[in-house]
């Protein structure tokens, strides 16, 4: 399918721990570059739970997180600031992103010691703006929770995809990420896909509706990707049967179209 976009969107996808956001993400990068004529960027913004490289066959060799560190002693030894670096960093960050057929990707890494994560965030946050331009599509796979909205790392953001589980911890989680950013980001939109869904929820989906979230989509707990977990083989290579996989092209035909 021949798909433009005018300007680059950039998609931010959150929610609490574990309820499937990287394999969410993954789905999406995978229809995107299946259906779409679009050059499609793909960020993994998770320090501690790094898991989209694996999911999507593309191992990064340098991390945002290790491009600061490089950075360093160039801060220190001319007394300029990170935000002064950032504005300088393009050409690093390009050399760490990794490309493939589909799509290009980079980390922000995880942490090589203890300190606080501050001065990566800034230079992601520097580079979401920056090098938007080159690409149709930025899909961020955030960290869990709410601090990568608090830090304003995604003040840029077009859109908001919160996933959910069948709880209302999930829910309450979506309420909290709302809030934090109405405060913080300038989104065009913000939704709602519940994943991971079995048997009757329809206390869940009155309770999403009365706290007026638009429902992006319900993504069905799926045997595949299950299966595909316990071997350890990457989401990405999901067959395009799989009825996870059918709902997210779905629901994503719906959101760019």
């Amino acid at each position: 399918m021949i798909h433009t976009i005018e300007h680059p969107l950039v998609i931010a996808i959150l929610g609490k721990g574990g309820v499937g956001k990287s394999i969410i993400t993954t789905l999406m990068a995978k229809t995107i570059s299946l259906d779409y004529n679009l050059k499609l960027l793909l960020i993994d913004a998770d320090p501690t739970h790094p898991h989209l490289s694996k999911m999507v066959k593309l191992n990064p060799k340098k991390s945002i997180e290790k491009v600061r560190a490089d950075l360093i002693n160039s801060i220190l030894s001319k007394e300029r600031s990170t935000e002064s670096i950032a504005e300088n960093v393009d050409f690093n960050v390009y050399n760490a992103i990794v490309e493939s057929k589909q799509f290009s990707l980079f980390s922000i890494g995880q942490p090589e010691g203890p300190g606080c994560f501050c001065p990566s965030n800034a230079i992601l946050r520097r580079v979401i703006e920056s090098i938007s331009k080159d690409f149709d599509i930025i899909l961020i796979d955030c960290e869990a929770g709410l601090e990568i909205v608090n830090r304003l790392v995604i003040q840029s953001v077009d859109i908001i995809i919160i996933v959910t589980d069948i709880s209302i911890r999930g829910i309450d989680t979506a309420e909290s990420i709302r809030s934090s950013a109405d405060k913080f980001t300038k989104y065009k939109q913000l939704g709602i896909i519940i994943n991971k869904v079995r048997g009757n929820i329809s206390s869940i989906v009155d309770k999403i509706k009365s706290l007026n979230f638009e429902l992006l989509g319900l993504i069905p707990e799926d045997e595949k990707i299950i299966e595909f977990d316990l071997q350890g083989k990457p989401i990405i290579d999901l067959p395009i049967d799989s009825k996870s996989y059918l709902e997210v092209k779905n629901f994503l035909a719906e959101l760019l179209d």
